[in-house]
């Protein structure tokens, strides 16, 4: 090999090196995390690691640097920081040509667990997980937490509205799929159980039919099909109403949850005028029974029974008049 050949691979190898050497070797080059009030950022300078720093992004977004001063840092990624961070730097200090940043601490993409949760807090990620993740996350649903009415308490603009999710019956049917992305900010809350029954575990529970029942004194008694985030009140309204004859002040509901049963008393007219107790959302296969109120004078306990029998009272004492019974004087 001639030696001009020689030195063309060379300067050829040697522009290979280059280019590798410069490459930026932040394996966040394709993250796609944006990021955001509150992480923690180590930014290193291989070319001055006297400039190396470890920064936390405030509130209004910034960070602070020596030498670059103040720069704009959530709502862009690590590569974008990076050439931002050079971009400013290289003003003061030519001989920067590359940073590396990477976060250390993700705490602006945060969830908050509450209620029957074995240890609830606020939770961060650099991704947002599933639901079921989540709460395992979080150590789980404590001995009465009801996975079958876990809230959502939504945030940005839904904030406000409550989604309650089944999480029992998507996690053994298999339909991890379906269950509703949570958002940041946004806090999950698991209730505790009916009646205050310890709860069953997922593995245990048993396939239930997609209905409801209601029972005495209800306009159509029977079976009604379930529909989702359905109330006790709803529930009631969807079987027809109660009868007037109903007593609202003591409605059971009986819920199975595995082999167990469990009994709760509500009185739908306290939650009508306080909305105390709060909602009772109606689960697969609940049973729902209006008694009827218990019986007034002479055994007649509504205005149009009173009618009835002061309307019959009326006639016999026309018919009683006619026949001369209470003797002259009396009658037409």
């Amino acid at each position: 090999m001639s030696k001009s050949k020689k030195q063309g691979w060379l300067v050829f190898f040697g522009l290979v090196i280059l280019i590798i050497s410069a490459a930026p070797t932040s394996s966040a080059q394709t993250d796609s995390y944006l990021i955001g009030p509150g992480d923690v950022l180590e930014i290193r300078f291989w070319q001055d690691h006297s400039l190396d720093a470890t920064v936390r992004v405030r509130q209004d977004g910034k960070i602070a640097l020596d030498v670059a001063g103040e720069i704009d840092a959530a709502g862009v990624t690590t590569a974008d920081l990076e050439r931002k961070i050079v971009k400013q730097i290289s003003r003061y200090n030519s001989a920067i040509s590359q940073a590396v940043v990477r976060v250390t601490e993700y705490n602006n993409l945060k969830v908050f667990l509450s209620g029957q949760i074995r240890n609830p807090g606020k939770y961060t990620f650099e991704k947002i997980p599933d639901l079921w993740t989540i709460i395992n996350e979080a150590g789980g649903a404590t001995e009465y937490g009801d996975l079958s009415r876990v809230m959502i308490i939504r945030g940005s603009g839904e904030k406000g509205k409550v989604e309650v999710v089944n999480v029992s019956a998507l996690v053994t049917s298999g339909k991890m799929d379906e269950l509703p992305e949570v958002h940041t900010g946004e806090t999950i809350e698991i209730p505790r159980t009916p009646a205050g029954l310890p709860g069953t575990a997922i593995s245990d529970q048993m396939a239930q039919k997609n209905l409801f029942y209601a029972v005495g004194e209800i306009a159509r008694p029977g079976a009604v099909t379930l529909e989702k985030n359905t109330d006790l009140m709803d529930a009631i309204a969807l079987a027809g109403g109660p009868t007037e004859y109903a007593n609202l002040k003591k409605v059971t509901v009986i819920s199975k949850d595995g082999y167990k049963t469990q009994i709760m008393k509500v009185n739908m007219k306290k939650y009508q005028e306080t909305g105390k107790p709060g909602r009772y959302f109606i689960r697969p296969e609940d049973t729902i029974v209006l008694s009827r109120r218990s019986r007034g004078f002479l055994g007649i306990d509504s205005f149009a029974g009173w009618v009835g029998v002061l309307g019959a009272l009326g006639s016999v004492v026309l018919i009683v008049d006619r026949l001369g019974v209470f003797g002259p004087g009396h009658g037409g």
